[in-house]
């Protein structure tokens, strides 16, 4: 074969020169096309990722109102507790298959994040047993004010000042839910103190992890480790003391093949939420994040009104939950504006950057030259 090759080579020498040029031809035009298929592969990423984490989260609301709504499923210590082990024995198998990194389980590390594992255990079994006392789109529009409590424990805690476009925004989301509270028939106050009360602790939560993160150096996933791990020993002397295990032992829906279903998904739903956030995060920029969370929350408002009951359709409670959402929208175009504006300033620092670079490169290539 190599014989014939070169002596087809030396008797047609045209036959090399033609085939050259068309390799050439050929890398050139896919030189030309890989741009604008890799750009659209990133977009399609982007917007899989957003949805999927839109999806996610929207799912953990209805099935954890299911498991309360539909099967009775009253005792909240025992769900968040199937919820922690769970997580926890899932994340350990993909750190060993080398899907996930985090460091491993650290004692010292453990003591500094403990107050923030409180904090986070304190927050979900709060939020769970508030779910279940509140229709999804009051849970909805109550969880939209933490950002308040944020602020405020932030303000406390840090020293962080609100601008007054914000403080305007978030004070139309507490008129909206005062006005939809006074025309809530469907949930009790109980139910509404525990969505304030669960919206403090998130701000808790948040405000001492930010604190906290620098010193652990832990990622997203090495944080939810040790908060499952340091949140199980709670749980367990939360739930004898208070008597959930009679019950849960009691409850005589386990065997349902509906409920199985629910509740492996809620149980699952605690990881995948946290891998979804990952995810977007990682595979698109902030500002997708947060207006993937500002959609998600409108989705869960709107289909609240149709599903577990419903919600209060008075005009005071329509009223209330539209201030709640314009108030909403008007924060998130803000935080928005302010992540345009400092990336835009970023890739302008970059661009300098790379300009001053190459402007003293120039005299070392003229002097070797």
């Amino acid at each position: 074969w190599l014989r014939s090759s070169a002596l087809f080579l030396s008797f047609y020498p045209e036959a090399a020169k033609i085939s050259i040029q068309e390799r050439k031809m050929t890398d050139l035009n896919s030189a030309k096309t890989t741009p604008a298929n890799s750009a659209r592969a990133k977009i399609l990423v982007s917007v899989a990722v957003c949805a999927f984490y839109i999806i996610v989260s929207s799912s953990m609301v209805f099935t954890n109102k299911a498991m309360s709504y539909t099967y009775e499923f009253r005792t909240t210590n025992v769900l968040l507790l199937l919820q922690m082990v769970f997580t926890a024995i899932i994340l350990h198998a993909f750190r060993i298959l080398k899907v996930v990194n985090f460091a491993t389980y650290s004692p010292p590390i453990a003591k500094k994040i403990l107050p923030v594992s409180v904090f986070y255990c304190l927050n979900t079994a709060v939020a769970l047993a508030a779910l279940r006392e509140l229709s999804v789109p009051s849970y909805t529009m109550i969880k939209r004010l933490a950002p308040i409590f944020t602020m405020g424990i932030e303000l406390i805690v840090i020293g962080t000042r609100v601008p007054l476009s914000i403080f305007a925004a978030l004070g139309t989301m507490c008129v909206g839910s005062g006005v939809a509270y006074g025309g809530d028939s469907r949930s009790s106050v109980f139910g509404w103190a525990l969505g304030l009360l669960s919206c403090c602790l998130q701000a808790l939560y948040l405000t001492y992890a930010k604190k906290s993160g620098a010193e652990t150096g832990l990622n997203a996933f090495g944080v939810l480790y040790y908060h499952c791990m340091l949140s199980t020993p709670m749980l367990i002397v939360a739930i004898i003391l208070l008597g959930e295990y009679k019950e849960a032992l009691a409850y005589t829906r386990w065997t349902e093949p509906g409920f199985m279903v629910v509740l492996f998904l809620s149980i699952a739903m605690g990881f995948l939420l946290n891998y979804s956030l990952f995810l977007c995060s990682e595979k698109t920029s902030p500002t997708s994040t947060m207006v993937s969370g500002h959609v998600k929350a409108m989705a869960q408002t709107l289909i609240g009104f149709f599903t577990f009951g419903g919600a209060d359709t008075s005009p005071q409670y329509v009223l209330g939950t539209l201030l709640n959402i314009a108030g909403g929208l008007g924060y998130a175009g803000i935080k928005l504006k302010g992540m345009l504006a400092k990336e835009a300033a970023e890739k302008a620092a970059a661009g300098m950057d790379e300009e001053t670079g190459n402007g003293k490169e120039e005299p070392k290539e003229a002097s070797k030259s």
